[in-house]
């Protein structure tokens, strides 16, 4: 099981997790992810500044994620909207499915940031990764596929509204970029 617990307070939330001691800072505006086992008796309580999480396996996990680590999932989000809009539903959920597969393995941010450079570098034409993973080839897969989806779109004049095609305006070379690591 999966709980984000997001900072919207004035002050930094301080999470403990019993049994395992583990105490974690979240600063205002960031969030944790919070992993327990399914089907195991947990506890959450919660009071101002501080977030108490009872876990009786002790094999609770916890992400901080800062307000600024989230520039991959708006890249993600956005991919995945697109994909929606021009009919490759599919495509959408097999993002969303790889990320949930290896989310366990390599944590939150670790996922989105693998999925969408595999994503990105069939966006942008690149060679096919040399990996054995699958799931990460076929998230290459659908960024090609959403590069021609776009170029189609850019040809047929699919959506006027923008002026151009979805992955050419500038939020989306925007998010891609900052996604990259290229700028802020």
């Amino acid at each position: 099981m999966r709980i984000p617990i997001r900072n919207k307070g004035e002050s930094p939330l301080t999470l403990f997790v019993e049994l395992q001691c583990d105490q974690f800072e979240v600063p205002v505006g960031g969030e944790a992810i919070v992993r327990l086992a399914d089907g195991r008796p947990h506890s959450i309580d919660v009071a101002r500044d501080w977030v108490t999480i009872w876990d009786e396996e002790g094999d609770a996990s916890v992400e901080v994620i800062l307000e600024s680590d989230k520039r991959v999932d708006e890249a993600l989000m956005l991919a995945r909207i697109w994909l929606y809009r021009m009919g490759a539903e599919a495509d959408a959920l097999l993002l969303d499915e790889t990320v949930e597969s290896l989310e366990p393995a390599i944590g939150y941010l670790a996922a989105r940031d693998r999925v969408f450079q595999a994503f990105f570098t069939g966006f942008a034409g690149h060679d096919m990764p040399s990996q054995n993973d699958e799931t990460v080839v076929a998230c290459w897969r659908v960024g090609a596929t959403a590069a021609r989806l776009n170029d189609a779109a850019r040809k047929d004049r699919t959506f006027p509204e923008l002026n151009g095609a979805p992955f050419d305006t500038d939020t989306a070379r925007t998010a891609f970029n900052r996604a990259l690591g290229k700028g802020s």
